[in-house]
C-alpha cells in the first residue's frame, strides 16, 4: 500500500471542502465540527453531487433534497427525503508527517 497525500493537515479548517480523484474514484475531503472525513462525492439518496454541499456543525447537507448527513457516523439526520436513505460512503483517512491522505 502507498500513502496518497490529499492535503496538509494544517489547512483542514472549518468549512474545508475539496474534491479529489483517487484510484479512479471521486472523493470529497471535508472538515466541519472538528471532524475531517473523506466521503463519496455523490449523495447516497440519488447520486446528486455533494461538492457544493453546505457544511455546518459536523454535518454535510445535500443541495438537492437538503438531506443532512452526520460526518461522525454517516447517517442521514433530516431533510426532505430521509426515510431509508443509506449513510455516506466514507473512506479511512491517515495522517503522515503533517499530511492527511489515504492508503491505496
Amino acid at each position: 500500500m502507498s500513502f496518497y497525500r490529499l492535503e496538509s493537515t494544517i489547512n483542514l479548517i472549518e468549512g474545508y471542502s475539496r474534491q479529489f480523484i483517487v484510484d479512479g474514484e471521486d472523493m470529497l475531503l471535508v472538515h466541519s465540527g472538528g471532524l475531517t472525513r473523506l466521503i463519496s462525492t455523490a449523495c447516497p439518496h440519488d447520486g446528486y453531487p455533494l461538492k457544493k454541499a453546505k457544511l455546518a456543525n459536523g454535518c454535510i447537507q445535500c443541495p438537492k433534497h437538503r438531506i443532512c448527513f452526520s460526518l461522525d457516523n454517516g447517517r442521514a439526520l433530516g431533510g426532505e427525503a430521509v426515510a431509508d436513505v443509506a449513510g455516506l460512503n466514507r473512506y479511512d483517512l491517515a495522517e503522515v508527517d503533517g499530511e492527511t491522505g489515504i492508503y491505496i
